[in-house]
């Protein structure tokens, strides 16, 4: 069984790829995050001629999830002549597009999406940050962003086909994947896939992994 989302890279942030994921619905090409190594990988794979609406779901602003996020919006404008819509609550998204540039003329930023709950989640001090829970092709996921909590998540599982998690060898900023084994075993005995991401020592994961959860 395929995962919904497709991953251009899944890697921490000091990682070689940042962690974005994307899908293709019908004319519509909907992105998850965009961090600095991101744009280049956008650049060579797709062909933006073919898609109607483009959406980037933003979760917060650390430079591997937003770092490309407005060379990618003037890429569309200048070379497609098409228009973002940027999807975020973060609270200096607005600033974040205007400080690196980026033409208004070329995105609309809205805090609400259909079928779509952002989930306040707990990562750095410095940060708003925000997980996301969503309905595509009829069923739910849940992106969780970055967040050093799995809490955050759990009242929202009810009806959820995948949870997409940041997990971590070393905890800190984030889940720390031996500690929450066990419950993210309950997850997946209730019938939810569970998808790896944010992947900062992959051997190691691997390991204590033992093929229980999927690997993005």
């Amino acid at each position: 069984m395929d995962n919904m989302l497709n991953f251009l890279g899944r890697d921490s942030g000091f990682g070689k790829y940042n962690t974005s994921a994307f899908i293709e619905i019908d004319d519509k090409f909907i992105l998850f995050d965009c961090g600095f190594t991101t744009f280049q990988i956008l650049k060579e794979r797709f062909d933006f001629n073919k898609y109607n609406e483009i959406v980037v779901f933003i979760t917060h602003l650390h430079n591997d999830h937003a770092g490309s996020l407005s060379q990618f919006i003037l890429y569309l404008w200048f070379v497609y002549h098409k228009k973002v819509l940027v999807i975020s609550k973060c609270k200096n998204i607005k600033q974040y597009l205007e400080i690196t540039g980026t033409t208004s003329d070329a995105y609309i930023v809205k805090d609400k999406y259909d079928d779509c709950i952002f989930i306040p989640t707990i990562h750095v001090k410095e940060l708003d940050c925000y997980g996301i829970k969503l309905r595509l092709k009829d069923k739910y996921i849940i992106y969780s962003g970055d967040t050093k909590i799995l809490d955050s998540y759990l009242p929202y599982v009810e009806n959820v086909s995948e949870i997409y998690l940041d997990v971590s060898r070393y905890g800190g900023v984030h889940l720390k994947f031996e500690d929450i084994i066990d419950d993210l075993k309950e997850l997946k005995n209730k019938g939810i896939r569970i998808i790896l991401m944010h992947i900062d020592d992959y051997e190691y994961i691997s390991k204590i992994n033992n093929n229980e959860f999927i690997i993005a």
